[in-house]
């Protein structure tokens, strides 16, 4: 069994794309509600799994999402990828009323006609759907070209 990979915040950011500073300010806002925890002092420490949602989190922003709302489809999609480590593609479903969910792509076609989705209790509104299999591609890339480079301030 291998040890994933854990990447300080620091690192974290520069593998995915986000300023440090501007990434602090939106976990201190509740922006970015899952970001690893951590004590005072210490750095977070970001494994795969925190990576691809980092990463979403950040394609978002770039797509123009406000941070409140990225955050909360990157981590939905997070956790749902976390839960789902061999899935390829996730599933965000956006109800009329109540909460969004995610699902695995997999399981989205099982259940058919999108006229006939429900999440909590809503008529689904709108499906999109995440290659999460490619960002973990990504972030592995990224990830080793990181620790090839890291220095003595990392």
């Amino acid at each position: 069994m291998t040890i994933p990979i854990k990447l300080t915040a620091k690192a974290a950011c520069r593998v995915a794309g986000i300023d440090r500073d501007r990434f602090n300010e939106h976990v201190a806002s509740g922006a970015y509600p899952c970001a690893p925890n951590t004590v005072p002092g210490r750095s977070r420490l970001f494994d795969p799994d925190d990576m691809l949602a980092l990463r979403l989190f950040q394609d978002l922003l770039d797509d123009g999402y406000n941070a409140k709302r990225a955050g909360a489809i990157a981590c939905t999609v997070g956790n749902a990828a976390r839960r789902n480590p061999e899935e390829r593609v996730i599933a965000y479903m956006d109800p009329y009323l109540g909460s969004p969910s995610a699902t695995t792509y997999t399981r989205l076609q099982e259940l058919g006609n999108i006229d006939d989705l429900f999440t909590n209790g809503s008529d689904v509104r709108s499906v999109t759907l995440y290659r999460v299999g490619k960002l973990r591609e990504l972030n592995a890339h990224y990830t080793e070209e990181e620790r090839s480079i890291v220095g003595e301030d990392d």
